[in-house]
């Protein structure tokens, strides 16, 4: 199997395929690159395996995901069979690929996390010059930043710092 297409990312990829992902996962990383086609491909089986067992799933357009039941709702009141259910169907389906999908748009050369994002919070003016990739790692880690995380111009730069898909 050639991860060639990878690139920086091909210990990312390898890493899923020995995680043990399934015929259908391995299917799709095993070139080292994950298709838009390939990713909503993996929802749509997402979606048919939740709703096997009564639940619905909705993807955002920024990544993340919605949990309801069919019919309407949300299956807050039974999480432990709603999660059990998520589980199986991302062994089968999405164990990897759609986080590999976003991380490989969002950052395809895998550049530094904190440089880039810094550069976008420099020009977005939500930090000053003086603000360190080193600040922001130990903001990073634990969990709270000295910039106002949740305006619109740093969920820009959390989501999509180079600027490379996201309109925002």
């Amino acid at each position: 199997m050639s991860l060639a297409n990878a690139g920086p990312w091909a210990d990312d990829f390898r890493a899923a395929l020995d995680h043990g992902v399934s015929g259908y996962e391995t299917k799709i990383l095993a070139d080292g690159r994950v298709t838009t086609a390939e990713v909503e491909d993996a929802h749509e089986q997402m979606g048919r395996c939740l709703s096997d067992s009564g639940y619905t799933i909705a993807y955002g357009p920024d990544g993340g995901f919605e949990l309801g039941r069919v019919g309407g709702g949300s299956p807050s009141d039974d999480m432990p069979r709603a999660n059990g259910v998520l589980e199986s169907c991302e062994e089968h389906y999405d164990q990897f690929v759609t986080m590999l999908f976003e991380e490989t748009r969002r950052n395809p050369h895998k550049q530094d996390e904190a440089a880039i994002t810094v550069v976008c919070l420099r020009k977005a003016g939500l930090v000053g010059a003086d603000y360190s990739e080193r600040k922001w790692r130990d903001e990073y880690d634990a969990g709270s930043f000295s910039f106002p995380e949740f305006d619109e111009r740093a969920q820009q730069c959390t989501l999509d710092p180079i600027g490379l898909w996201r309109n925002g």
